[in-house]
């Protein structure tokens, strides 16, 4: 992987794809440490979830989100399980493994029963 990313081109807005291609979702957002003895900036992990991409189109609108969800919906994928940044930003592990499809699973589990077709 490029030891020199450039965070708004090359990750922020990006799919995530997880080890067997499957989308998982996209950036929000990236959460970077800043080194006390100065130095570049690390990348510790990819934000995702309604509170990071709100928090992007608006500061206002980032308290809001995060009032209505409690705080609980921003999701970190470490940047340890990220395997490779192009067009897409591909992760060394399954989509499940993140977290960032708990919408989608609770959705499969309370409500695909009652569509006919789904399971």
């Amino acid at each position: 992987m490029n030891d020199h990313i450039l965070l708004m081109r090359d990750i922020v807005d990006n799919q995530i794809l997880d080890v067997r291609g499957a989308r998982v979702t996209k950036v929000a957002g990236v959460e970077v440490e800043l080194p006390a003895a100065g130095g570049e900036p690390v990348v510790r992990c990819l934000l995702v979830g309604p509170e990071p991409l709100a928090r992007r189109v608006n500061g206002q609108l980032g308290d809001v989100a995060r009032r209505i969800t409690g705080g609980r919906r921003t999701v970190r994928i470490p940047w340890s399980d990220v395997s490779d940044v192009g067009p897409d930003v591909r992760l060394r592990i399954e989509a499940r493994a993140t977290g960032a499809t708990h919408a989608e699973d609770w959705v499969r589990a309370h409500l695909a029963r009652f569509i006919v077709g789904l399971k």
